[in-house]
């Protein structure tokens, strides 16, 4: 089976701002459980909740280090080439421990119990691949999976983020998704009133299940898409004023500002310095001083030309 976005939020509750903001900070996440085929499915499924990127599959589409490090140093050298998201089955780990170091940005689907090329995945096992993850990356998410219906997720180390970004993304998802069915719905029972048909029909003509489905995805996508393009813009512009300041300007840009700039609501601007040096590789920690960006106030306006 396939996690649906709507399916990882009703199952997931108040876990799923947590794994959304994992997901798009490129932290590491493990997915462990005994069942091949819903670690399998749910590793493959996550990769849904970063649209902006482009999945790769260890093993399909590169084999060695060497291979997805020319990946992130193109990411590097040009804003504009398609950021990734790596997936790794759980028939693979064998092979991705043997030959890759760093992990971020990898979803591992992990079987515990099983025999995979040699080595048996123990919990002890486990515990080394954490180790070993957290080396490089500084932290891990670990979503457990104990049934199709019973996941629970949690990170290694605590999260730094509010989490106000993702929580938007998931009210925006359920109110837009309400108010789109119950149109569709008002406009169904508007066209089916005067018919003589049985009620079991007509509930049968008001289930939208698969149309709840697609307009979460949607919606989904449109948000988070939202988000990486206003985050572009802010990298444009923190760019500016980090020459700026180097030629000596020492004006303050606030986080008001930066925002209105880059048309933008919600979320906070040490979230998104944190999200645009994941995508990006670029930080503009520097740039932030007392909540506020070091910058040419009046200046930003001029760049987008109001």
């Amino acid at each position: 089976m396939t996690y649906s976005i709507m399916r990882l939020i009703e199952l997931m509750g108040d876990d799923f701002p947590l794994l959304l903001n994992t997901i798009l900070s490129r932290i590491p996440v493990l997915v462990i459980g005994e069942d091949v085929e819903l670690v399998d499915d749910l590793a493959d499924s996550l990769t849904m909740l970063c649209p902006n990127r482009h999945k790769l599959v260890f093993w399909r589409d590169f084999t060695s280090e060497k291979d997805i490090l020319a990946v992130w140093e193109e990411e590097k050298h040009d804003y504009e080439v398609s950021r990734t998201v790596v997936c790794c089955l759980s028939s693979n780990i064998r092979l991705a421990l043997d030959r890759i170091e760093g992990f971020t940005g990898w979803i591992i689907a992990i079987l515990l119990g099983a025999n995979v090329l040699g080595i048996r995945v123990s919990e002890a096992l486990l515990q080394d691949v954490i180790v070993r993850v957290l080396q490089n990356s500084g932290n891990c998410g670990l979503l457990r999976v104990v049934s199709p219906s019973s996941i629970s997720f949690n990170l290694a180390n605590p999260c730094n983020s509010s989490l106000d970004m993702e929580k938007r993304i998931v009210n925006k998802i359920l109110t837009r998704k309400h108010q789109s069915l119950e149109r569709i719905k008002r406009l169904l029972r508007k066209s089916l009133r005067d018919l003589k048909v049985s009620k079991g029909l007509i509930d049968a003509v008001l289930k939208l299940d698969d149309e709840s489905e697609k307009l979460t995805h949607d919606v989904f996508d449109e948000e988070v898409s939202g988000y990486v393009h206003a985050a572009r813009r802010a990298v444009t512009l923190l760019s500016r004023i980090r020459l700026a300041r180097e030629l000596g300007a020492s004006a303050i840009l606030t986080e008001r500002n930066l925002y209105e700039a880059i048309g933008w609501e919600g979320g906070t601007l040490t979230d998104l310095i944190r999200f645009i040096n994941a995508e990006w590789h670029e930080d503009f920690s520097d740039c932030v001083k007392g909540g506020a960006l070091s910058g040419l106030g009046a200046w930003v306006d001029s760049m987008w030309g109001s």
